[in-house]
């Protein structure tokens, strides 16, 4: 076996996803620590000038349309007027409310000679959302919504839509949409990416973060003490992916051990087998219920079949298989049975690195109901001397094991989320869009924004525990084998979803994309200058 990168080299690179307050909180401390506020506003403005010119050159003929709000968002609109207007394109500002901050008047001022003000004249090819910022949050006031109402009618006539720092009301705290906010589709993020952002992706459209002098204040844990979550991007990914040597044999690249498959339920294991070999396991072995071990080695011919026993007491045989790691709950099953063998894997393996996904999480709730006690301290007695656990629940599962409904709002479930983590002394992931990733140490937690509706299916999270465990087994940290399985698991759907509709899609589809994937992490594309991060677009 052997061991990836160091574990604090994900935390040390995150980018960070941030709320209105945390975004703004960087800002002052950048400022605080001599950056002038307006050289911000310079930056962040020809950034996004930079990137439009860069990727939609052909859209600016006609001109562009650029809608000012009155605060900050505003001055960063008038930059890219200005920069855009410096190199040739035609630029029309339409008129609204006078800026009122002092550096958006300054960029005004700035700008002014080199623009055309009025109402867009309907050829423009692009038009520039800098209505609203990070401050806003509520219904659109009339002006804006006159503003918004403009965009939507330019965008509706084939006009591409570049919002600046997020789409004009979109609320980047909790992702609320206000009635009125247009759909973007590129948003230049200045900095940080805005937490409304990846709550609402299709709204956001293919997002670009750009550098804005921030510095050490954009994603260096410490540097503002707030809770953003952090984000691993692809080249951050890449530093994560355990090596594997040229000569390395098959025990070198893992043995992971999955157990579950009972009998109606091997179609579970088989796709935890197929992602566990499609992530680069050197040796899988299925434990399954007998009759579940004819489909598994006609399905997966890679994979070491063997019977499951759930008879008190057994002891454990002398030719018993290695592992690795262990993956428990794919078709587990909530029989007498099920119980009962997931006791003796837990007993005969201790120490061992765990994924509990699924049926193992139903039988941790049930468990900690019949003694009157709570989940997480279940978890928590029967991990103990783990090596590493990630416990893999989607929301239901999730709310079975607090014993209350999920709340609506992200910040409460992620603060359910992070306490559950703690108390369990388990990585916690959540699925979802986005999926959260904590850490029984109190962390911020981590965001993965990737995924499409192709893994909204039965099955989709036994691929994942496959992913994760083989990770694990690999000598990857519970928190890095929970991030980086997420993000391949995401992004491998969504390179499926670029070749088929979700309804014509299957997990299928996924397993097939997951070997590019990998690909993709890699070897990264390189970037512009500038450019801190890409999310691509979703619909």
């Amino acid at each position: 076996m052997f061991t990836g990168p160091a574990s604090a080299r994900l935390r040390s690179t995150a980018l960070r996803v941030t709320t209105a307050a945390e975004a703004a909180a960087r800002d002052r401390g950048a400022v605080c620590a001599g950056t002038d506020a307006f050289d911000l506003m310079l930056r962040a403005g020809s950034a996004a000038a930079e990137v439009i010119l860069r990727d939609h050159a052909d859209r600016l003929a006609h001109g562009v349309a650029i809608f000012a709000g009155a605060g900050n968002n505003g001055g960063d609109a008038y930059v890219v007027a200005a920069q855009l207007a410096r190199m040739g394109v035609s630029v029309r500002v339409h008129d609204g409310p006078p800026p009122r901050t002092a550096d958006a008047q300054r960029a005004a001022a700035l700008a002014a000679p080199m623009l055309v003000h009025g109402a867009p004249t309907g050829r423009e090819r692009l038009v520039v959302d800098g209505l609203l910022g990070t401050g806003h949050h509520g219904a659109l006031r009339e002006s804006v919504a006159a503003g918004c109402a403009r965009i939507a009618l330019a965008r509706d006539g084939g006009a591409v839509v570049v919002a600046l720092d997020l789409p004009s009301g979109l609320d980047a705290t909790n992702g609320e949409i206000a009635d009125g906010s247009v759909a973007a589709h590129l948003t230049v993020c200045f900095g940080t990416i805005k937490r409304g952002l990846v709550l609402q992706r299709a709204h956001a459209g293919r997002i670009v973060v750009v550098d804005i002098g921030l510095e050490a204040f954009a994603d260096r844990p410490g540097a503002v003490d707030d809770d953003a979550w952090g984000w691993a991007d692809a080249p951050r990914l890449h530093r994560m992916i355990p090596p594997i040597a040229w000569n390395a044999h098959k025990g070198d690249r893992g043995r992971l051990g999955l157990a579950g498959g009972a009998n109606g339920m091997a179609g579970a294991i088989v796709l935890a087998c197929r992602a566990a070999l499609a992530s680069g396991a050197g040796l899988v072995h299925a434990i399954v219920d007998e009759p579940s071990v004819a489909p598994v080695q006609m399905l997966v011919p890679q994979a070491l079949a063997h019977v499951w026993s759930a008879s008190p007491g057994l002891s454990e045989p002398p030719d018993a298989p290695r592992y690795d790691a262990l993956v428990i709950g794919p078709g587990l099953g909530r029989e007498r049975g099920s119980t009962l063998f997931l006791q003796q894997l837990l007993e005969r393996h201790r120490g061992l690195p765990l994924v509990l996904d699924a049926d193992a999480l139903w039988h941790a709730a049930d468990a900690a109901n019949a003694q009157g006690t709570a989940p997480a301290l279940t978890l928590r007695r029967w991990t103990r001397d783990a090596a590493a656990v990630v416990c893999t629940p989607h929301p239901g599962e999730f709310a079975r094991l607090l014993g209350r409904s999920l709340p609506a709002q992200w910040e409460e479930r992620a603060a359910l989320l992070r306490d559950f983590a703690v108390r369990a002394h388990c990585t916690m992931l959540l699925k979802g869009a986005p999926t959260l990733v904590a850490t029984p140490d109190a962390q911020p937690l981590w965001c993965v924004p990737h995924g499409t509706p192709l893994l909204a299916t039965g099955g989709s999270g036994d691929c994942l525990s496959g992913i994760i465990g083989t990770l694990l087994a690999q000598g990857m940290s519970a928190r890095d084998a929970a991030v980086l399985g997420a993000s391949v698991h995401g992004l491998a759907a969504e390179r499926a979803s670029a070749a088929v509709h979700p309804r014509g899609g299957t997990l299928e589809h996924v397993l097939e994309a997951l070997p590019a994937a990998w690909q993709q992490l890699a070897s990264p594309p390189g970037r512009a200058p500038h450019i801190v991060a890409v999310l691509a677009a979703v619909s």
